[in-house]
């Protein structure tokens, strides 16, 4: 059966995850809890971490990216960096700007993740904001404050959407997470984080 969205609109893997969050990501207390679309508290870390797994393994499957590993130098050793080349171009939504964040070049996954991840005290938190942008562009959402509050969603077309792309976002993401490099590619992530995560003392 055929999915209908707003316009025909092609919604990312990470959309996708981002609006069925409440049925993929444990729920989480108020220190870590992000508001999915139906106001249910899930654990930003988790999600966010979920949507990078997602994006590689469509993109990979899709054949718009090629990954491999390779050990880097860092300052108190070394890690196990992904790296990611672009393919093609063209993919929507968030899949695109993960793209063009290689620079069309052969690139390591954390460097890619400090384009994408804002400078803040909780990276995470701005980063799923700007993975919802896909549903203000096409009209189902109204942006309200930080961290998703204060979101008004259109109740027609969230409820059809989280029902009808729940299967999709499901199996994707239960074989994003059975990735053998899964737990590196996790990794990968709270590197960067660290790397754009604005603290107190940086006002010093």
């Amino acid at each position: 059966m055929d999915i209908e969205t707003p316009n025909g609109v092609e919604f990312s893997p990470a959309a996708k995850a981002y609006l069925c969050a409440d049925r993929l990501v444990q729920p989480a207390g108020m220190y870590f809890g992000y508001p999915t679309p139906t106001g249910v508290k899930v654990d930003n870390r988790a999600l966010s971490k979920g949507i990078v797994l997602v994006t590689i393994q469509s993109l990979e499957e899709t054949g718009f990216i090629q990954v491999r590993q390779e050990q880097r130098k860092q300052l108190l050793g070394s890690y196990t960096a992904v790296m990611v080349h672009a393919v093609y171009s063209g993919a929507p939504g968030f899949s695109g700007r993960f793209l063009e964040s290689t620079g069309w070049v052969d690139e390591s996954l954390v460097t890619m993740l400090t384009h994408l991840f804002p400078r803040d005290q909780a990276p995470f938190i701005p980063f799923l904001d700007s993975v919802s942008d896909e549903f203000v562009e096409a009209g189902i959402l109204t942006r309200g404050g930080y961290g998703a509050h204060g979101n008004v969603w259109d109740p027609k077309w969230l409820e059809y959407l989280g029902q009808a792309l729940y299967p999709q976002a499901y199996d994707l993401w239960m074989r994003a997470h059975a990735r053998a490099d899964a737990e590196v590619i996790k990794r990968n992530v709270m590197l960067a984080v660290g790397m754009k995560q604005y603290t107190e003392r940086d006002d010093d």
